[in-house]
């Protein structure tokens, strides 16, 4: 049976921990080999979403909140980072749970938007994201901040607020 459990990455531990680290080290190399290494280079997340069978991890999604800037506007919205589902479970529908998980979790604190860096964003135009238009603000992982239309970043409108289409500053790095 799948388990969705929702956990703080301060609380992980044992298979659990084992099974997201690897997870996450499988998808994203670049980050590092060691366990642990992703939530590191990247910055833990406030959530972790992970679906399981038994004791295999097969998805997971980091939620993050940040207050960020756009136009003159400033307030909170949701990031999601680290989405990987293990490519033997992939073209189930895992993604589409966890992004509404995560929508969910977002919509209870009455947060607007949710934004995440999307490989490939036709996987994410089903779960209601689109291709962001304007230029994001953003510190690279060079630590030099640059401005750009980044391919691949996309935007949720989670409440009747439409997206405001203006400049986005993160006011850090991207997830």
């Amino acid at each position: 049976m799948i388990k969705l459990l929702e956990v703080r990455p301060g609380d992980l531990s044992g298979d659990l921990a084992s099974g997201v680290h690897r997870l996450l080290r499988d998808a994203f190399p670049k980050c590092g080999p060691n366990e642990g290494d992703f939530y590191r280079t990247l910055g833990a997340p406030e959530v972790a979403i992970v679906l399981s069978v038994g004791s295999q991890v097969f998805g997971h999604l980091g939620l993050y909140t940040r207050e960020v800037q756009i136009g003159n506007e400033t307030l909170e919205i949701g990031m999601l980072g680290g989405i990987v589902v293990a490519p033997d479970c992939r073209r189930q529908g895992h993604s589409r749970v966890l992004v509404r998980h995560a929508h969910e979790h977002l919509k209870e604190r009455h947060i607007p938007f949710s934004i995440l860096f999307a490989h490939e964003p036709r996987i994410y135009e089903g779960g209601g994201y689109k291709l962001m238009q304007s230029a994001m603000r953003f510190i690279w992982p060079d630590g030099i901040p640059r401005t750009l239309v980044y391919r691949g970043s996309m935007y949720a409108e989670l409440s009747r607020r439409p997206w405001p289409n203006q400049l986005l500053d993160l006011r850090g790095s991207m997830v």
